[in-house]
């Protein structure tokens, strides 16, 4: 009976150390696990902010280039407004004014001549 006491004693002790070191070396793995999980998690964080950046670009380049042809439609309306304005007022003018009547006196002598009253 005392055999086996000790013989059951000396198997918990080797089973228990057997656990013991398959704890730390899940515990190792998993502190290298964590670094390439922090790791991967780094870079998709860096990833993901150049991407913000890019869309930040892309987007303010789009609103220049926008406001840009804002200005040069503007610039062309106002430009064809005035060019339609300007021969409007030529046109009606034109249109407007009354006919000129011109007026000729005639001195006596060359009325006599011409037989005019």
């Amino acid at each position: 009976m005392v055999l086996g006491i000790v013989f059951l004693s000396m198997v918990t002790g080797t089973i228990h150390k057997y656990l013991d070191h398959r704890v730390r070396m899940a515990e190792r793995q998993s502190r290298t696990g964590d670094r390439s999980v922090l790791q991967a998690i780094e870079s998709l964080r860096a990833e993901m902010a150049a991407m913000k950046r890019h869309e930040t670009d892309a987007i303010l380049s789009f609103d220049s280039t926008l406001q840009t042809l804002d200005a040069r439609v503007k610039h062309l309306e106002r430009r064809a407004l005035s060019e339609s304005d300007a021969a409007h007022t030529a046109l009606g003018a034109a249109g407007a004014r009354t006919p000129a009547v011109a007026r000729v006196e005639v001195s006596a002598a060359v009325a006599r001549e011409i037989g005019a009253p």
